[in-house]
This record gives C-alpha cells, sequence and structure tokens, in this order.
C-alpha cells in the first residue's frame, strides 16, 4: 500500500523538492530555521489539494459512502489507507472545489500577492507550491480526458487548445512568482 502511496505522490512530492530547492536558492535564505520554513511550506502544498475530501466527508456530503468510509479510516487513525482510498476513489466526487479551475483563477492573484505582501517565507512557499500543485492536477486532468470536471464552474467549457493556452497562463504567472520571490 505504500508503495502504491508513493507512486501516487511521486510528481507532486517532485515538484515541491524543486520548489523548495528554488526557494532556498532564491532566498538565499542563510538561517536554518528560513529554510526549514521554506521546506515544510513546499511539503505542505502537497497535501492541501487533498484536503478537499476531508472537508466533503465531513462537511459537505457526510451521508454519502465515500464519506463514511474516509471518516472510518480517519476516526481509525488509519491515514495511509485514508489517503490511498482518496486517491483509488477520487472520480465519485465530480464538482471539486480545490481541484477545479475556479480555485486557480483565485489563487493565481493570491499567489501574486502574497509574492509582494508578506514577509513570511513560510506562506510564500505554501502559497506557491500549492499554486504549482494545481497546475500539475490540471495536466493529470488533461491527460486523462476530464477537462470537463476541471472547469465544470464554467458555462462553456474551453477545447484543448483553450485548455493549453490557460495552462501556459497559470505556468507564466508561476514564473513570475518565482522570478519575484524574495
Amino acid at each position: 500500500m505504500r508503495k502504491n502511496l508513493l507512486s501516487v505522490y511521486k510528481l507532486p512530492l517532485l515538484i515541491s523538492t524543486v520548489l523548495a530547492i528554488a526557494f532556498i536558492a532564491m532566498k538565499t535564505a542563510r538561517y536554518p530555521l528560513d529554510i526549514g520554513l521554506l521546506v515544510i511550506g513546499s511539503y505542505l502544498g502537497v497535501v492541501v489539494l487533498d484536503l478537499e475530501y476531508i472537508i466533503y466527508a465531513y462537511v459537505l456530503e457526510p451521508e454519502e459512502d465515500f464519506s463514511k468510509t474516509l471518516v472510518g479510516f480517519i476516526k481509525h487513525k488509519d491515514y495511509m489507507n485514508a489517503l490511498s482510498f482518496i486517491h483509488y476513489n477520487k472520480g465519485e466526487i465530480k464538482e471539486k472545489s480545490l481541484n477545479s479551475a475556479i480555485f486557480q483563477v483565485v489563487l493565481a492573484p493570491v499567489s501574486i500577492l502574497v509574492i509582494y505582501a508578506t514577509p513570511s517565507v513560510f506562506v510564500k512557499a505554501l502559497v506557491l507550491s500549492i499554486f504549482a500543485n494545481t497546475i500539475y492536477r490540471l495536466a493529470e486532468s488533461y491527460y486523462e480526458g476530464k477537462t470537463d470536471e476541471w472547469f465544470w464552474t464554467f458555462k462553456k467549457k474551453p477545447d484543448k487548445s483553450g485548455v493549453i493556452v490557460y495552462t501556459f497562463v497559470l505556468l507564466c504567472i508561476l514564473a513570475f512568482c518565482l522570478i519575484n520571490f524574495r
């Protein structure tokens, strides 16, 4: 089970590792506390998008079978199987809030704002890691052919070229944020 979980989070963890290294290099962090906060913020960005399923289970639809099973795993402190259950059954939830284009549309300007407004390296690393992982999840949706689920809030869903342009714009915003990371 742990090998499967590691294979599921392999690319998001790699993205967070690369971001952490880039943050440390760009920030020229000298203090161990700053370096630790950068690394922790980068890695927390991997799991934040999976909190959506916990919110779904406890708040939005607690009576669904998915919710009851997930709550059972969490009550028994079986977090590894809970994460595995989330991964293998994430298709049951169609209208996602954190794994959607609307969240990215909100998160993009928030990322720019955080880069300039907050002095906290932890918050900067966390927000940019979440933003980078949403781009990865969008790419994953694109290759699985499930972009309609990603753009569920939009009245008119973009075609393949529209998704590519949208992704390119998001990557430009991420690059802008990384360049201005201080």
